[in-house]
């Protein structure tokens, strides 16, 4: 089955131009060396690998941006499958449109030296004559991302046409937009299968005191994971010795979109801001600009607040957030200043203070002021469906 994707050629396309001429497509990610011995059938294979060369390439990172890295050049390298076609942003706007026409190779000393041949059609397709939800996947961040869902649109914007009706399109498409606070119960509910339960904090319920001064305060949504350790006894310990160490919590500043640097600065320190009195921080965002792969690396190790990007049924930590001890001087202000953060952290206390013979009523009672969660997979598309966002 022939797949789709979109690949990044270079930040922001800066090599599509010179790819689509020379008939290729390329990436780089500081391995210069010839991979044809190592292109492993399974990416983890690869992975295993290259991700600790990548990293002894690179001092300072993570496994988490290695491991992207290696994945995306084993998809160009590898995975990608001669008569697979590809999307290539021109960085205007626009996409060359090609088909894989050969196999890897290597040509060091050049910006992409991991190569595939490709032979490319004379059009390009217009991001504006694309669907919502098509805009929303090639958007999404990282050198490649599969879009072969959306083969018969692209095939119908391939021929000049719009995308041919059908009913999951026009659905999604109406409405056009949708509110930011319609994907708090969604992403409470992928915080949920993380054993995290969340609770969106209504800013507008916050007391007078909390004037414009003091509006980066209020975090979106926060969120607990207990530590789910079976045995009574191992627990009582715990709690007797570190009872802080029961629990972990979370500050999630949330967003639509990030599209630009001074977004990205904007939103960044809001959330750490708004995340200072909480173990762990997140921005969380559902569209995130992928040129800016680079600079949310940078603040990520600079300031250890967490980045994800959400989709409608799931999400990806990019950059996971560093731990920190609570700050209960903050917690103390936030508990003065909104009712619904201070009926959470009440909630939370008497769950750690229970005896072992109340705490599964301690919890329960705590679930109940949690975002409430989808039932089903197909109440969560209902729930997409009616207010417009992609799925």
């Amino acid at each position: 089955m022939k797949k789709y994707n979109r690949v990044m050629l270079g930040r922001g396309g800066q090599f599509a131009s010179m790819c689509r001429k020379e008939g290729y497509i390329g990436a780089d990610f500081d391995i210069k060396m010839d991979l044809s011995d190592s292109l492993y059938d399974n990416w983890r294979d690869f992975n295993k690998k290259f991700v600790p060369i990548w990293m002894n390439l690179n001092p300072g990172k993570s496994r988490v941006p290695a491991g992207l890295a290696c994945g995306a050049l084993w998809t160009i390298a590898k995975g990608l499958q001669i008569g697979d076609m590809v999307l290539c942003p021109t960085g205007e706007g626009t996409y060359y449109v090609g088909v894989i026409d050969g196999g890897y190779f290597y040509v060091p000393n050049t910006d992409l030296p991991h190569r595939r041949k490709v032979k490319w059609m004379d059009m390009v397709i217009e991001r504006k004559n694309m669907s919502e939800k098509l805009k929303h996947s090639t958007g999404a961040i990282g050198t490649c991302c599969d879009i072969t869902k959306y083969a018969d649109e692209i095939e119908a914007l391939i021929k000049g046409a719009k995308p041919a009706p059908n009913k999951q399109i026009e659905v999604n498409v109406t409405p056009k937009t949708f509110d930011e606070r319609s994907l708090h119960k969604l992403f409470c509910n992928y915080l949920r299968t993380r054993n995290i339960y969340a609770k969106t904090i209504f800013h507008e319920k916050s007391s007078a005191k909390s004037d414009t001064a003091q509006k980066w305060v209020h975090p979106d949504i926060v969120g607990v994971q207990f530590e789910e350790f079976k045995n009574d006894a191992t627990l009582d310990l715990l709690k007797a010795s570190e009872p802080k160490e029961s629990v972990h919590i979370y500050s999630y500043e949330l967003k639509k979109q990030i599209d630009s640097d001074y977004q990205l600065k904007q939103y960044y320190f809001q959330a750490l801001s708004n995340s200072s009195w909480a173990n762990f921080g997140y921005l969380v965002a559902f569209e995130i600009n992928d040129d800016l792969e680079e600079e949310m690396e940078r603040l990520n190790n600079a300031f250890g607040i967490g980045i994800i990007l959400m989709e409608a049924n799931g999400a990806k930590i990019l950059y996971p957030a560093r731990e920190k001890p609570l700050d209960y001087v903050t917690i103390e202000k936030l508990n003065n200043l909104n009712p619904d953060f201070c009926a959470f952290i009440s909630k939370l206390s008497k769950v750690m203070k229970a005896s072992k013979d109340y705490t599964a009523d301690a919890r329960q009672s705590f679930e109940k002021i949690c975002d409430k969660i989808f039932e089903s997979d197909d109440e969560l598309e209902k729930y997409c469906k009616e207010r417009g966002i992609p799925f």
